[in-house]
């Protein structure tokens, strides 16, 4: 008999209102921590495919890098680097422009030249 009335007793505890209430809570607490862990791993997910796009990047610059400094390395590519990079001739050599006349932005030079700026030319000779 006393081991029917300690059924009885923990089965009206537990099927008790409160009891359900409780555990509802509990459920809910628990779901709700679930979500926002859910939600956390989206976000890292999110940052790992930019920082992987941005490793990709970073890796294709690199070795943009690399092969430019491989060239440079090199006489030829040297000569090439500064070439293209600083206005510089070897010696003997000559630059030639030629201008399109059509859609050349040269402007013609004036040949009268008024008073004071032929004192100024001439005032700059003196003075060198």
């Amino acid at each position: 008999m006393k081991e029917y009335q300690q059924k009885h007793m923990i089965r009206t505890l537990v099927y008790s209102r409160v009891t359900i209430v409780v555990l509802f809570l509990l459920v809910i607490l628990l779901l709700r921590s679930i979500m926002e862990l859910n939600d956390k791993r989206i976000e890292v997910a999110k940052l790992r495919n930019d920082s992987m796009v941005e490793r990709k990047i970073l890796t294709d610059k690199v070795s943009i890098a690399q092969k430019q400094s491989d060239d440079i390395s090199t006489d030829r590519g040297f000569e090439s680097y500064v070439r293209t990079t600083y206005p510089v001739v070897k010696e003997g050599e000559g630059v030639i422009v030629v201008y399109d006349g059509n859609k050349s932005p040269v402007s013609q030079v004036r040949a009268d030249m008024n008073v004071w700026e032929k004192l100024i030319v001439l005032w700059q000779n003196l003075v060198k």
